[in-house]
């Protein structure tokens, strides 16, 4: 993030002092961020800290816990296992043909790693979790999450 930033920054200077922005930003920025959101999946998975829509499986836990807790995980590994042999060949090609970006002419494979990489990372979590190497995700309960002060709430507190 700071990379980018440092980057959109300089350019922005640049055009401003120089009258022509770093040719390099967009390219660089680019490749940047999705390789920064690519490679941050695996962490987020593994942490369990992704964004979950928990209507169904809390009506289920009482009963099916176990069950729903396998059919999540082998949904997960289907997903991330597809897209992994979906990344593959298009990876091959770029590194086949040498492709680079348009203005700064930068080699795309070596950024284009990090979707497998990533996908892979997620693919062995998911699995780890099945065979129980790791620990089982838990919903964490509204109740179970840190309060958030607000404006009002401060308000509240302080004219008292």
């Amino acid at each position: 993030m700071i990379v980018i930033v440092g980057l959109v920054t300089t350019s922005v200077i640049m055009r401003r002092v120089a009258g022509s922005p770093l040719h390099i930003t967009e390219d660089v920025v680019g490749l940047l961020l999705s390789a920064m959101l690519f490679l941050g999946l695996p962490l987020v998975t593994l942490r369990a800290q992704h964004v979950r829509v928990s209507i169904v499986s809390n009506a289920l836990e009482p009963r099916f816990g176990g069950a729903v807790h396998v059919a999540a995980v082998l949904v997960g590994m289907t997903f991330f296992g597809w897209i992994f042999i979906k990344a593959m060949p298009w990876l091959e090609f770029a590194w086949q043909r040498n492709l680079k970006t348009e203005t700064a002419r930068l080699l795309l494979y070596p950024w284009m790693t990090a979707l497998p990489l990533s996908v892979g990372l997620t693919w062995v979590i998911f699995a780890a979790r099945l065979t129980g190497l790791l620990e089982r995700e838990r919903n964490v309960s509204l109740e179970a999450l840190p309060k958030v002060s607000t404006a009002e709430t401060d308000i509240v507190k302080t004219d008292s």
